[in-house]
Formats: C-alpha cells, sequence, structure tokens
C-alpha cells in the first residue's frame, strides 16, 4: 500500500519529541514531501534530514498547500494558530492531522467540521488520550466489568507549571507562560484529562466546578475542581492544580471504584495499572507508556488508505470528540464563573440548570 505524501508544519517540540519519533517508526507509511515553519533555518535544518530540496521549505503553509504532491498535513502550531491554519488545510481539501485542542472556541471548532464535510476531508486530532495503551486497558476492564459497576472516580492532576517554565519542556514556550486564549494551561493540559474521562464514561451530563483565581498569565484559576456527572450515572471528582506538585506516594491518581473492586493508575507513565477486587485479589497489569502517537498515525494511515485489514478502520479520535472535550472545558470555566450547574445535552449545546 502506498505511502501518505505528507507536509508538516510547525516543527517545534510537538514535533521534535512527539510526532517526529513516530513518523520515523511509521517510515513504511509516510514520506515527508515539504516542511513550513516561520522559522526558515529550523525548517532547512529538517528538510535538509529528510533530504528535501530548497523547494520543499515554506515560512507560509498557504504557498505549501499549493503543492500538488502533498496529500495530508500534520499541523503542529500554538493553540491560537490552529483555528487558522486548519480551516486553511481543509479548504485546500487536503486530510489533516490537528494537534489538540484542534480550534481555540467552541464555534471554531464547529466551524472546521463544518468545512470537513463539506469539503469531504478527513480529519484526526492527536489526541493520543485515546490511543494510549494503559486507557485502552481500562476501558476493556469496565466493558468487561471486571470491578462490578462503576459507581464513581477521583481524577487528581497536579503540575508544577512554574518549575516547568525553567526548564527544557513545554511550560518553556513563550505562547503557554502568556496565552492569548481562554483557559491558558487548563485548556491545553486538561483537555487530555476530559478526552480521557468520555473515552472511558461517555458523554457528560452536567458539571458543577469552582475554582481558585490565579493573578498569573497562564491560568486563569490555579486550582480548579469539577464534579462531573455522566449519561451512564457515573460521577466523578475531576481536580487540576496547576501550580505545585503532589509530594506525596503514590500519588492520588486515577481511582475508579466499582461494586467489585477498583481500578488506580497512578500516573500516565507508571507502566501499570492496578486493580484490586473485594476478595483481597490484586493485579497489575503492565503497559508500555507513550504509545499513543504511534497509534494515533497509524490509526491514521489505514482510515486513509482504507486498510481494512489493519488495526482501525475508522478514525478513532474524530474532530466531532474533540468538540465534546472543548466542551466540557469551557462549560467548567463557565460553571465557575456563574457559579451554577451547567447541563450538557444535544451534543453539548449547553443550558444552564
Amino acid at each position: 500500500m502506498s505511502k501518505i505524501k505528507l507536509g508538516i508544519v510547525g516543527l517545534g517540540l510537538a514535533w521534535e519529541r512527539l510526532h517526529e519519533p513516530a513518523l520515523k517508526r511509521l517510515f513504511d507509511k509516510y514520506e515527508i514531501k515539504a516542511v513550513c515553519d516561520r522559522d526558515y533555518n529550523e525548517a532547512k535544518k529538517v528538510a535538509d534530514a529528510y533530504n528535501l530540496s530548497d523547494d520543499a521549505v515554506f515560512i507560509d503553509y498557504q504557498i505549501m498547500l499549493d503543492r500538488a504532491d502533498i496529500e495530508a498535513v500534520d499541523l503542529m502550531v500554538p493553540i491560537s494558530a490552529n483555528f487558522e491554519v486548519a480551516k486553511a488545510v481543509i479548504n485546500s481539501k487536503k486530510y489533516l492531522i490537528a494537534e489538540k485542542p484542534f480550534a481555540a472556541l467552541v464555534e471554531g471548532a464547529k466551524e472546521l467540521i463544518r468545512l470537513a464535510n463539506k469539503n469531504n476531508v478527513k480529519i484526526l486530532v492527536a489526541e493520543n488520550i485515546r490511543y494510549e495503551e494503559e486507557n485502552v486497558i481500562i476501558k476493556s476492564l469496565i466493558a468487561e466489568n471486571k470491578i462490578g459497576e462503576i459507581a464513581y472516580f477521583i481524577d487528581n492532576n497536579i503540575t508544577e507549571f512554574p518549575a516547568d517554565m525553567l526548564k527544557d519542556t513545554f511550560a518553556a514556550t513563550e505562547w503557554r507562560q502568556h496565552p492569548d486564549f481562554k483557559g491558558g494551561i487548563f485548556l491545553d493540559s486538561a483537555i487530555h484529562h476530559i478526552a480521557r474521562h468520555r473515552f472511558l464514561f461517555g458523554n457528560v451530563k452536567s458539571i458543577y466546578a469552582s475554582g481558585m483565581p490565579s493573578s498569573v498569565d497562564f491560568i486563569p484559576y490555579s486550582c480548579i475542581n469539577a464534579l462531573l456527572t455522566f449519561e451512564n450515572h457515573v460521577t466523578g471528582h475531576y481536580s487540576f492544580y496547576g501550580i505545585s506538585k503532589e509530594t506525596q506516594a503514590p500519588l492520588v491518581g486515577l481511582r475508579i471504584f466499582g461494586t467489585e473492586g477498583e481500578i488506580f493508575l497512578e500516573e500516565k507513565s507508571c507502566g501499570f495499572v492496578n486493580v484490586s477486587y473485594k476478595d483481597g485479589k490484586h493485579e497489575a497489569i503492565p503497559y508500555k507508556p507513550g504509545e499513543g502517537y504511534y497509534q494515533e498515525l497509524y490509526n491514521f494511515y489505514d482510515a486513509i488508505r482504507e486498510n481494512t485489514e489493519g488495526d482501525f478502520a475508522d478514525i478513532v479520535s474524530t474532530p466531532e470528540k474533540e468538540l465534546g472535550d472543548i466542551q466540557v472545558i469551557f462549560d467548567i470555566l463557565d460553571s465557575i464563573q456563574k457559579e451554577k450547574v451547567i447541563k450538557a445535552a444535544n451534543n453539548y449545546k449547553r443550558k444552564e440548570l
């Protein structure tokens, strides 16, 4: 089966640390034809590494999109730029791999979905959470009723963003430290957490949240706590704390409580999903962390090439699912601001209780 001819837009950390390593493992499925970055020298460096000629190096994505030899675009730009670049890709009728969140506002996400349907463009939102092995294992345990009927969960997420700003991390980027989009690092980080909740438990029915106001640029609330109720009646306590770190071990992590036992994932790179049962038995299911980036690009290839013999017949992380994730994020922020329960219904068209 032929390779997907790929154009790359945005050659920052997401490219260097997440997408490029996965694409190198998928060398038999993808061929990079052109690269684009506002820093020409960075684009030229990447082009040289892939033996691309100078005419395959761009600082203007609109010009790159005119190339007939590009079949799909892998897009990795700051959140505030996602909508405009994604819109241009879709209007060029090229397939799209879009980093999350693929629009900074709900209205933008809806507009991109409308355009994609109009132009018959397939989109994968690179939400690796829906592909990570630990989450697939947990979803299977729930589906197999391993811990009985699910009652509730606790998901505690703490990151010391100010300290990470001084390291060679994603937090060191200027656009994250001084975001020009609503929600700041809460949108950027919590979109993963909400995607996992919806992947495991389905659609959210209602939200009630509170937050501690923040004086820093990168997040509107230093601490956010949300009570999420799902359509299947599962409830969950979700918390996000962005300016400190958890000092006790083991971490609270993700804990899912059922009538016959509990599932515990300490954190995404711990390597084991722990399951304990009422009868005293326990098992630790091993997994390989960080495989989601490889799996999502594998999924995209199968879906584009309509490889019915592959692992994926259709795209798993769709724009419609991403729209739901984005809407929940803004529902949480609205619930905090208005001090009201937000009811989500009809594809996340909201009304307040």
